[in-house]
This record gives C-alpha cells, structure tokens and sequence, in this order.
C-alpha cells in the first residue's frame, strides 16, 4: 500500500507546475536517452562531510553549444522537497577541470549538513528555456556508500565516468582528499545470472562465484592495469569499510569479438528451444544468420536492420546500467532493450518508475527498487507481475516480425 502512494503521488505530482521544483515530480527520461541534446553524468568522492563532485557535461547534438546552459546545484533533505530561494549555486568556467571536443568536466566540493540528503544538479538551456534535473542521492537509506577515492584515467588524470572499465584502459587510484593510501582489489569471475523476465515473479537467477585468483595491490597514482574480466572489490588498506565495485571487461565491450557473446542477449527474444540449440551449436556463426533469417526475417535488409538495432541498443545499455554486471543483463536493461527509451522516468529515494505508452493505447509502468548491491554497488531491481505477461509477449512478437521498438 505504502509503495502504491509513493507512486501515486510522483506521477500526480507532474500535473503541478510549481511542484516541478521538487525532485518527486522531476521528469527524467532525458537521462536514458542517449540522442539527447547533451549527456550528462558524474563521479563523487566523500570523507566524513565534505564532497566532492565531478561532473561530465557532453554536448551530443551540432545544435547546441556550451554558452546555451547554464549549470547549477543545490543541495536538499528529500525528494519532495522544494528548492529553496536563492540556493542554486552556479557552475561556470572556474570549475571546469578538463575538456575534449564537445566535452567539459565540472568539479566542485561543499560541506554535507546533517538534513542535506540530496544534490540536485540543474541544467538550463537558456536559449529553449528548458530545463532538466539531475538527482545524487547522498546520504539516503539505499545509496551508494561514497568513498575517498575514485578510479582515475592515467592518460586525461580525470575521473573514469564510464561505469565499467577495460582491461586495455591504464588507470591509477588516487584518494581525492590528498590523503596517502594503498589498495587491494579481489574479484570474482563475470558471470552475473541475466535479468529473467518481468512476468516471472517466482523465478530466481543464483550467482554461482568464481573467485578469480590475482589479488592486486597497488599505491594511490600507481598506473596499472586490471589483467582479466571480472567484478572487483577495491578496498582501502588503511580503512577496512572503504570499498568499491568495479566492472572489468574485456577491450572489445560494449562491442563482440565473438558469436558466442552476440547468442547471448537474444534470450530475451528467443523461445528456450532456440536458445538453448544456439548455446549448443559447434558453428554459432551460421546458426546465428540462421536465427536472423529464418526467425526474424528472411528479408536481408530487415534482418540487417535487426542486428544494427538491436546491438546499438546493448551498446547503449552498457553505458546506463552496468553495475555489478553488463547494463543488458540487469532488470532495467531488459526492459530498455525489449521496450527501447522510457516516455517518462521517475524517482525518490528508494523507487524508480518508468512509463511507457503503449501501440495499442495506455500505459504501461514499471516500477524499480532501489537497493544496494555487492561493494557498495546501487541496484534497480523489477517488482515483477503476471500482469506483464500479454504485453511483453507482444512486444517479443514485434521483434520476431522484424518490427524494431524505438
């Protein structure tokens, strides 16, 4: 019931203009929409209160440039909380600390009061008088757990923002608030179980862990580089409950170097049957242009069409939702994949709604806990129904046809 009211009141919330200052109502699709005018993103360090914040800031359309936004933040005790007068501190030129074509990363720090929950970013685009929200939760029940330290890359010396880092990538570990430091990283093996789908309420994927046996030290701005794929645990050796998750892939992801790896997401689309004999088969490249053709459609340009779509969006994925595994494999990346962009996302403290309109008219919601995960990790997990069923089938019938989500 409890869980039903939040919703309720976020998506009643959007009616009021004047509760659009609050983060409840804040519509944030734009967030998972990687054709959006700009994309934006961020890293963050902390020690006791005091913050650090790292922002990246990518103009990702010709027809828009860095003088159109202005950038701003403050800082709020909860989601339904408004912005208060005169609190919004600006962002300009003395905060950039790097830049690449298109590109500028922000950095600013401020001291956390005790009620100070939330940091909320806000992105004006002076020029269409639009404005977006961005919410970092930052000390409520179910966030990530902030550390001093952030993974740095050897070659810009800024913050990796991807959320997943390759094994070709030369990186070092530095502690943000200058403080001396050594760290260990363990691992296990990438084998996160894949999301099951949203109808199945009963089903469980376990993990099975395959500890992997290089155990790295290394110093703060000592470059290394991580040696195989896998989730590692990085610990301070100099503070046992300072530790962070980090996704290691190979250098070809989000790309595939082998038919093997493109089988696998076709499970969201593909009967048990056809997935198992693609698993099974000695020459997985004929009976994946076997699949294609005969599943999808035997016309080449459709079937072309399917691949180039179909893997953009896992490409896509791994830049929104990787976390503890690939972005495709998690609840939100099976969604995206099957349903492609949400029309409408949003958040409070410990819920995610997405909301998408329907080919044949309403809606369809679905709703994400916010929970945390392996190392400190934040995770979306699908409150599941068999009330998805009808819906989902037809959207997996679209794909079979050839008929591509957008």
């Amino acid at each position: 019931m409890l869980r039903n009211l939040i919703i309720a009141l976020l998506v009643l919330g959007t009616t009021g203009v004047s509760a659009q200052s609050r983060m409840s109502s804040a519509e944030t699709s734009y967030l998972y929409d990687m054709d959006h005018e700009f994309l934006v993103d961020h890293q963050i360090a902390a020690s006791g209160n005091s913050f650090k914040v790292f922002l990246r800031f990518r103009l990702n359309s010709g027809m828009v440039k860095i003088s159109d936004y202005d950038l701003s933040y403050d800082l709020r005790a909860s989601y339904i909380d408004e912005k208060l007068i005169n609190s919004g501190i600006k962002l300009d030129t003395s905060n950039i600390v790097g830049n690449g074509f298109r590109e500028f990363i922000y950095a600013f720090e401020f001291e956390k009061e005790e009620d100070q929950n939330i940091l909320v970013i806000q992105l004006d685009n002076i020029t269409k008088n639009r404005r977006y929200l961005k919410d970092i939760p930052l000390s409520t029940k179910n966030s990530t757990k902030f550390q001093p330290f952030l993974i740095y890359d050897s070659e810009t010396d800024l913050p990796v923002f991807e959320p997943y880092i390759s094994t070709d990538a030369k990186i070092k570990i530095r502690n943000v608030f200058g403080e001396s430091a050594s760290f260990s990283m363990s691992g296990r093996e990438n084998n996160m179980p894949i999301a099951i789908p949203p109808f199945d309420a009963d089903s469980k994927n376990e993990l099975v862990e395959i500890a992997i046996d290089t155990v790295y030290g290394v110093k703060a701005d000592e470059e290394f580089q991580f040696s195989s794929p896998g989730f590692y645990q990085v610990s301070s050796n100099d503070a046992a409950e300072q530790v962070m998750g980090v996704l290691v892939t190979d250098g070809y992801f989000p790309y595939y170097s082998q038919y093997s790896d493109m089988i696998m997401p076709l499970i969201y689309i593909s009967t048990n049957q056809e997935f198992n004999v693609l698993l099974a088969a000695d020459d997985q490249k004929s009976k994946f242009e076997s699949f294609v053709l005969n599943t999808i459609s035997s016309n080449v340009n459709i079937a072309q069409d399917f691949i180039k779509y179909y893997y953009r969006r896992l490409r896509k994925s791994a830049q929104l939702f990787s976390t503890s595994a690939e972005g495709w494999k998690t609840d939100r990346g099976m969604v995206y994949q099957v349903y492609g962009d949400p029309a409408q996302v949003f958040r409070n403290e410990s819920t995610e709604l997405w909301v998408y309109s329907m080919e044949s008219g309403g809606r369809t919601r679905f709703i994400f806990d916010i929970v945390e995960g392996p190392a400190g990790t934040t995770e979306y997990k699908l409150i599941r129904g068999k009330k998805y069923r009808e819906g989902w089938m037809n959207a997996v019938t679209r794909w079979r046809s050839g008929r591509i989500i957008e």
